[in-house]
């Protein structure tokens, strides 16, 4: 059954309140209330249902006075959750669903699903499974894309949320983009971090004794070991760097100079690229529209800057430091030595 944000979940919020306020008011006082305040019809027989259904699917400690025959919560302090009871909260709902299919698959999904559940009015029907996206044109408004997520083993997925909520070590078989075969790797995990539609491991490599970034989906044989290893102060990737181009990282720290310009200079302007930025005009090298600036920053990540600069082609060149100027250098003789 699709989610449906109906008449009943305001009824239920809006006798909640009524309730709440402790005026312990009669069945038929309530029903006035709901109209004459909340501007909602509703019978005697679909009150009582009402009542009913909020004791037994929410747990509502409802009770009546006896010298009053009024409404009462015998738990004081009970109010019924307040969340995704109206349409706008309905879209909000929705675009969470979006955003956590992005990660389904995650050990945590679940966790966050219970929640998600745990904060609705209508619980049954906000299960994530039953949230249904309509092909209406403003359900397209707000959407998330990106490179698609490889698969990762369930297995992988558990045994990996074990050895994080328990800091053990962990094995692995890992071959990286530049090893020509796999290599046994023994780590200590600390973050998970989904970067570019793929997860990767925060780890630190044991033998190598540094920080590393491994891809789920390139982790074989993973093996959980009975070794616990005490979680650093520093272990969070976050504060390793600041930035915008994703978990790839290292532990030097260079100063960039960059020149763009044209449509790379335009969209640079609205990002953090590292710490310290400048942003200033080039003068020298103004470009064809006279629009060039030198960006300026300091940042821990440069084979993700080698590639950042190059794929704007002719909109950008480097200066400093030297690491990235040979690089784009060593990349442009490439590309000429096959052109010719």
């Amino acid at each position: 059954m699709s989610i449906d944000f109906t008449e009943k979940a305001k009824r239920y919020q809006a006798i909640d309140e009524i309730i709440a306020s402790g005026r312990k008011l009669k069945w038929n006082q309530i029903i006035a209330e709901l109209y004459e305040r909340y501007d909602i019809k509703t019978s005697r027989t679909s009150f009582f249902r009402d009542i009913e259904e909020l004791c037994e699917k929410y747990a509502a400690p409802i009770d009546t006075d006896i010298e009053t025959s009024g409404y009462f919560y015998t738990d004081p302090k009970y109010r019924l959750p307040r969340f995704y009871t109206d349409e706008n909260a309905a879209k909000a709902a929705k675009l969470i669903k979006t955003l956590m299919d992005m990660v389904k698959g995650n050990p945590l999904y679940k966790e966050a699903q219970e929640v998600f559940e745990s904060l609705s009015i209508e619980n049954h029907d906000l299960a994530l499974e039953n949230i249904r996206i309509s092909k209406k044109p403003e359900n397209d408004r707000i959407i998330f894309v990106g490179a698609p997520n490889k698969e990762v083993s369930a297995g992988i997925w558990r045994l990996l949320d074990k050895a994080l909520s328990e800091n053990l070590v962990i094995t692995f078989d890992y071959q990286s983009l530049t090893d020509k075969k796999p290599s046994s790797r023994r780590v200590q995990p600390w973050q998970l971090i989904f970067d570019n539609g793929n997860w990767n491991l925060h780890a630190y490599d044991i033998v190598k004794k540094g920080r590393r970034r491994y891809s789920l989906s390139e982790i074989k044989n993973l093996r959980i070991t009975k070794e616990i290893f005490k979680l650093p102060k520093d272990y969070d990737f976050r504060k390793m760097t600041k930035g915008s181009f994703g978990c790839m990282c290292h532990d030097k720290y260079l100063d960039y100079k960059i020149h763009l310009h044209g449509y790379a200079a335009r969209s640079s302007k609205n990002r953090i690229w590292g710490e310290n930025q400048r942003i200033i005009p080039d003068r020298k090298n103004p470009g064809p529209e006279k629009d060039g600036i030198i960006l300026t920053f300091t940042s821990n990540q440069l084979f993700a800057i080698q590639s950042w600069v190059w794929k704007w082609a002719d909109e950008a060149f480097p200066i400093e430091p030297k690491e990235l100027v040979d690089d784009w250098k060593s990349r442009r003789e490439k590309v000429v030595r096959i052109i010719i």
